[in-house]
């Protein structure tokens, strides 16, 4: 593929990030309903019995990692755009 049918590519999937995310939220609620039958036989802790607990926990711990490190972190490490200067 060529550099200038990769900008393209890209660009294209840049202006329809709504349906990519769509795709991506369903693809984890896939992956959350696909280990449901998986259930542990020793759980260790209380809500690990449940079937499915380990991937939504996965789910939950992964989008709070990524909102907190937006909302919060970032704003402590953004630089300018002319920090390191011209």
């Amino acid at each position: 593929m060529s550099q200038k049918g990769l900008g393209e590519l890209l660009a294209k999937w840049r202006d329809n990030w709504k349906a990519w995310r769509i795709i991506f939220f369903v693809t984890l609620a896939v992956l959350v309903l696909l280990n449901v039958p998986f259930v542990t036989h020793h759980p260790h802790f209380g809500l690990d019995k449940y079937p499915g607990f380990f991937a939504g926990f996965g789910l939950i711990v992964g989008l709070a990692m990524v909102i907190i490190m937006k909302k919060v972190i970032q704003p402590f490490i953004a630089r300018k755009e002319d920090y390191y200067g011209d």
